[in-house]
């Protein structure tokens, strides 16, 4: 165990994962969704239409089935056969560790901290979440669609501290939506706004010493 243990300032860290654990967000556009048309001939504007105007939030809460509703575009495009591509396209291009969070996470838990992912994720990208290795670093996952709750409802923090019995400043928040960091400490968390290239600051807010 790291010598660091005493510099930390939280029992729990909960990390959020799209944006901050996975650089797959860039200027708040997902990086899949800009090669999707070159990449398979289909209309990234129709598939965003259909799903982010209120469908996808839905299935993030476990209102709705994402494979269905991706079915349902898919036919409504005429070519239901490759719903299921859409999905593993969507989710293969998706895949871009932070290796450097990944690091701070490491030396989180090497210290004694409990790391836990809090995502707005529904349930097939929570279950990805974990089989493409993330949840190896993590004490659980908290996922909205598992949860049927989401960020930045204050009852999502509420569930998470109910599940690991740590409340308030023994936790923060590292997430990259200015909406989640505010409801975070409005429910007596804290939490710091993640920003690429920002490792040292979380580092630093977590209490993490900086690397020799």
């Amino acid at each position: 165990m790291e010598s660091t243990l005493s510099t930390l300032k939280h029992k729990v860290i909960a990390w959020d994962f799209d944006g901050v654990l996975n650089a797959n967000v860039q200027n708040g556009i997902f990086l899949w969704m800009t090669t999707f048309e070159q990449d398979t001939g289909l209309s990234i504007r129709s598939l965003a239409s259909y799903l982010f105007s209120g469908r996808f939030q839905q299935a993030m809460v476990g209102q709705a089935d994402l494979h269905e509703l991706v079915g349902d575009w898919a036919e409504q495009e005429g070519v239901p056969h490759r719903a299921s591509e859409v999905i593993d396209y969507w989710f293969d291009k998706d895949h871009i560790p932070d290796e450097k969070t990944l690091d701070l996470v490491r030396r989180a838990r090497a210290a004694g901290a409990v790391n836990v992912i809090a995502t707005n994720n529904e349930v097939y990208r929570a279950d990805w979440i974990e089989e493409m290795g993330f949840g190896e670093h993590m004490h659980d996952v908290f996922a909205a669609g598992r949860m049927r709750l989401a960020k930045p409802d204050l009852a999502y923090f509420k569930h998470i501290e109910d599940a690991l019995g740590y409340t308030g400043k023994d936790v923060i928040l590292i997430d990259d939506m200015e909406e989640n960091v505010e409801a975070a400490r409005r429910h007596g968390w804290d939490a710091h706004l993640f920003a690429p290239d920002n490792h040292a600051e979380v580092a630093a807010a977590i209490g993490l010493p900086e690397k020799d």
